[in-house]
């Protein structure tokens, strides 16, 4: 018998094991909402600190026209003292404990800023992108507006994660969405997936073997704001980021924030590598704002939209 705290139910963690992804809606009460998209305007003004590829904000700009100019921030959480609070959420760390287990650590954050007009992502696996070696990848995704059809919420494919194959990817150049590969040749038809739309303050977890996408917001004005953030258990190795020097990936990334239970690996200490900065949205090109962003210190190759 699982023994589920409050808010997480057996019956959830069932859901998540069978169809790959779930859905906790109210994780975040509107107060906390409207924190997370205060910080946004205030990370999109470069207030909280340098961000490679964010542009000085003229002071008599409105916060729509700075927050329209990006897509997304990558390492929000490395600036702003809110972005790294709400990495262990309440909610994030009761949901976590009970899909993946009882140390739980987080690399990487996201903050989406889909405004009306900008692109979604063609089919992925995350674990394409940020490989564990034990597969326990998992997306927390927060939902800082209404996340709906028509301003570009999250499509499935339920229980295709359940294969463990990482499916071939390939370039593309489909208009609706970002400059990220896509993967193909897998047994499912688009016709297969179901949108998830949420309310804001709702939490999407979902498994990084999942086939996921998202379509562009069509929406006029408005936004889609997201904060993406990905745990995995603490007691696997993260090989990921290629090394300055080899450019072979680290055999352990140990740029992590534990958010549950205790680092077995603690050790080997705590390194300052990924460094907050945006990411093309086709609209623009492909290209980086600042080709330094293409460094190898920064992972932004093993970086993702959903």
């Amino acid at each position: 018998m699982l023994n589920i705290p409050v808010g997480i139910t057996a019956a959830d963690v069932t859901f998540y094991q069978e169809n790959g992804y779930l859905v906790i809606e109210n994780a975040l009460s509107p107060a906390e909402v409207a924190e997370l998209r205060a910080e946004t305007i205030r990370l999109c003004r470069g207030e909280k600190g340098d961000i490679r590829g964010v542009l000085p904000a003229p002071a008599d700009a409105t916060d729509d026209a700075v927050m329209r100019q990006y897509l997304c921030i990558h390492f929000p959480h490395k600036l702003s003292e809110v972005m790294l609070k709400y990495l262990a959420h309440p909610v994030m760390v009761n949901a976590l404990t009970h899909i993946i287990g009882a140390n739980v650590k987080c690399m990487q954050s996201m903050l989406f800023i889909k405004a009306a007009g900008k692109p979604g992502q063609a089919w992925h696996q995350d674990e394409d992108f940020i490989p564990t070696r034990d597969r326990s990848l998992t997306g927390g995704w927060i939902a800082l507006d209404e996340a709906t059809i028509d301003n570009g919420c999250l499509w499935v494919l339920p229980g295709s994660h359940k294969a463990g194959i990482l499916w071939e990817m390939q370039k593309q150049d489909d208009p609706r969405f970002d400059c990220t590969d896509e993967s193909f040749g897998f047994p499912y038809r688009d016709e297969d997936a179901i949108p998830v739309e949420v309310p804001a303050g709702a939490i999407v977890f979902f498994n990084g073997y999942l086939l996921h996408r998202s379509l562009p917001n069509t929406r006029t004005s408005g936004y889609r704001r997201v904060l993406v953030n990905h745990y995995m258990s603490a007691e696997s190795l993260l090989p990921w980021l290629p090394d300055a020097t080899t450019r072979m990936a680290l055999t352990d990334y140990r740029d992590i924030v534990m958010i549950a239970g205790k680092d077995p690996f603690a050790y080997k200490g705590i390194v300052d590598l990924a460094k907050p900065h945006v990411r093309p949205d086709k609209m623009g090109g492909c290209a980086y704002p600042d080709e330094n962003l293409k460094d190898a210190n920064t992972p932004y190759d093993d970086d993702h939209e959903d």
